[in-house]
């Protein structure tokens, strides 16, 4: 993560050095981003770039902290629900937004893929519902929660691809997650 002197920035500089990172990143992917022409392009110089980040993993590592925070600011935060219709519907009005915002921003979408496996495992919006779920009785916490939780972010994850991909049917998500969660029909 970043270094004290980068919280130290105004938030203008930060999400610029961010964006610029960004953009990158998503462009080359992690490996084949070059640090050293990311500082360039954000106009920063090479002894500051290090008073802000440890290297390009360092640099990653904040802006894919900085894309999870947009994500999860597009989703909201996961309000508890009282049956199984009304999570089937916040789950469905969540992978709407989330897939409208990374159609609209590629860039998102590109760091997310790139920050894989991990991706998802520790958001806290999908814990939330998954424990929501077993709250409200539709999901079966047998196999532990961590590993619902963990199991159910992969699921999400695979369908948001497939449909933004435009292969996915729509339907698939929510038959994957009851077979996974054990809801009988």
């Amino acid at each position: 993560m970043p270094l004290p002197r980068f919280d130290r920035l105004s938030p203008e500089s930060r999400a610029a050095i961010l964006a610029v990172a960004r953009s990158h990143f998503a462009r080359d992917g992690r490996d084949g981003a070059s640090f050293n022409r990311i500082i360039a392009d954000a106009g920063i110089s090479k002894t500051s770039a290090y008073h802000y980040f440890d290297g390009k993993d360092d640099l990653f590592a904040a802006v894919a902290a900085d894309t999870a925070g947009r994500v999860l600011a597009v989703l909201g935060p996961w309000e508890p629900v009282d049956g199984a219709g009304e999570l089937w519907e916040r789950l469905a009005d969540g992978s709407r937004r989330l897939l409208g915002h990374l159609r609209e921003h590629p860039d998102d979408r590109a760091v997310l893929a790139a920050d894989a496996p991990d991706a998802g495992q520790g958001d806290p919006w999908i814990a939330a519902m998954v424990a929501d779920g077993v709250r409200i009785g539709l999901i079966d916490a047998g196999p532990g929660i961590e590993l619902l939780t963990a199991a159910t972010a992969a699921v999400i994850g695979v369908a948001d691809a497939r449909a933004l991909q435009g292969t996915g049917d729509g339907g698939e998500l929510r038959t994957l997650l009851e077979r996974l969660w054990a809801v009988s029909r």
